[in-house]
């Protein structure tokens, strides 16, 4: 292997060490949350899209998280009138050109969804888009910003209190076509050796 190979492959190592942690780390805190929440939370209308629960949600486990900067503004008023949401235009996801799939391709985030992000205190970005799927960059705003490498996803489900990876939605980044993929039990690892590279989460976790 050559030099920029053998430094390659211990970050993509590292990247993974850290989305494990993260994704431990999330899942606690999902379930903090659910504990203390659940009779504030209509869980079945935040799949479907209720931008109430949505950002209400978000402002909660961010709490448990300890989030140092968020996208969006958790005080009462702001949660109270989601007809005219403030945010911290300083944190958002990474925008278009900015971030990109295992192919190289650039990569594109509905716009709507930008601000719907926080930063940890070790410096992941989180971002919440399309009601139940979250991003994780592991090391935030430094690169490579790739999926698969230090870019990875979970989704959120009203049925199950830990994160999952497949559901009849496949479809991630599902809400910003053409820049969505479909992941399933049986192209995951496929797609994390030759695809896009959203198929690495599932195949790290559960590997």
């Amino acid at each position: 292997m050559t030099l920029p190979s053998v430094i390659n492959d211990a970050k993509d190592k590292q990247f993974k060490a850290m989305f494990k942690k993260q994704y431990s780390a999330i899942s606690q805190a999902l379930q903090m949350v659910y504990a203390k929440e659940g009779e504030n939370l209509d869980l079945g209308n935040f799949t479907q899209g209720t931008w109430r629960e949505m950002v209400y949600f978000i402002c909660r486990l961010g709490d448990e998280l300890k989030t140092v900067k968020s996208g969006i503004i958790c005080t009462d008023d702001n949660l109270s009138d989601t007809t005219n949401m403030k945010f911290n235009q300083e944190v958002s996801w990474h925008k278009h050109g900015k971030w990109f799939n295992k192919q190289k391709e650039a990569m594109e985030l509905n716009s709507g969804y930008w601000y719907f992000s926080y930063i940890l205190p070790d410096g992941a970005l989180i971002n919440f888009n399309c009601q139940t799927n979250v991003f994780i960059d592991v090391n935030g705003y430094k690169g490579p910003n790739t999926i698969g490498r230090d870019i990875f996803y979970f989704k959120l489900s009203n049925e199950n209190l830990a994160p999952i990876f497949f559901d009849n939605d496949r479809f991630i980044n599902g809400c910003s076509s053409p820049y969505n993929t479909m992941v399933t039990t049986d192209n995951y690892k496929e797609d994390c050796k030759t695809g896009s590279g959203w198929g690495c989460s599932p195949l790290y976790i559960t590997e």
